[in-house]
């Protein structure tokens, strides 16, 4: 599994996170801002499009505090989009 934009391969958490949401090692994912950006399609076209899987990073430079008060890395959430529902809406 894959970043369609960046060729990042998605690891850990968020390998395990897209497989159990029913994608197979092929696939290739891209966020809202990185669909948008692809040619031919436009944000109104990606209107109500359902969202692959929401998925985890840890920031590099923003630290927060766990439970037992040791400063851990901020975790960022944000969602993914199947690449082939999203060039099924290119216009």
């Amino acid at each position: 599994m894959i970043n369609y934009v960046t060729g990042h391969e998605y690891s850990g958490q968020n390998f395990t996170t897209l497989m159990m949401a029913g994608y197979d090692e092929g696939d290739s994912f891209v966020t809202f801002k990185q669909a948008i950006k692809l040619d031919g399609i436009s944000g109104k076209a990606l209107k109500g499009i359902k969202k692959a899987a929401t998925l985890v990073r840890f920031s590099r430079t923003e630290q927060v505090q766990d439970e037992n008060g040791k400063m851990v890395s901020k975790p960022i959430y944000f969602s993914v989009f199947d690449l082939k529902e999203v060039i099924k809406r290119k216009v």
